[in-house]
């Protein structure tokens, strides 16, 4: 079904959003392995062929309660904001999916990733977002003569995206403002300019 079918009919938006609610609740009840089309379908009392026009797979059932949890609309950061606020930026807004719904549906679709092609898929068509967006200030902070021009962006966007996963996903700790403040504060000092 096209996105736009999606979101101008207003009975189709409700079905689609009254099935997401389902797969949200199922995934939280009975993990990834109970999102299933006919699962879904019960829960929400829709026909399971209604769930699959809406997604043709589990993973892209998981990418959607992905995108819901994770506020894909992120807008990038006002140029003139100083580097390390816009950096905080983006990772705040990250950090606020993680928390969320989103990073349990992360951890899921992590776990079946490993052996589910789709679920693969769908985790890297997430890259095109949270992690794109960050690469792309650090790309301008670069420009800006704010970080040392031979900085290496992904490396820099790994060593700040990576211990918002490690403490969401392994410790099962909320990442909070002042933990990302100091992770920015402490990742991008060796790579400011003197």
């Amino acid at each position: 079904m096209k996105n736009s079918d999606k979101s101008t009919n207003p009975q189709v938006r409700r079905t689609h959003d009254l099935m997401l609610d389902a797969a949200g609740s199922l995934l939280s009840l009975g993990g990834p392995e109970a999102v299933t089309h006919l699962r879904v379908a019960a829960e929400a009392g829709v026909a399971r062929a209604t769930v699959y026009r809406h997604w043709p797979n589990r993973a892209d059932i998981l990418l959607d309660l992905l995108r819901r949890g994770a506020n894909l609309d992120l807008v990038p950061p006002a140029a003139d904001l100083a580097i390390e606020e816009r950096v905080a930026g983006v990772l705040r807004g990250f950090a606020g999916a993680l928390n969320g719904q989103s990073g349990q549906t992360l951890s899921a679709m992590i776990g079946l990733a490993e052996w589910d092609d789709d679920v693969f898929a769908a985790l890297e068509r997430m890259t095109q977002f949270g992690p794109k967006m960050l690469r792309n200030v650090l790309a301008a902070c670069v420009e800006a003569g704010e970080l040392v021009a031979d900085t290496d962006l992904d490396l820099l966007a790994d060593r700040l995206i990576g211990p918002l996963y490690l403490r969401r996903l392994l410790y099962h700790d909320e990442i909070t403002d002042t933990y990302v403040e100091a992770l920015v504060a402490a990742t991008l000092v060796p790579q400011v300019p003197i």
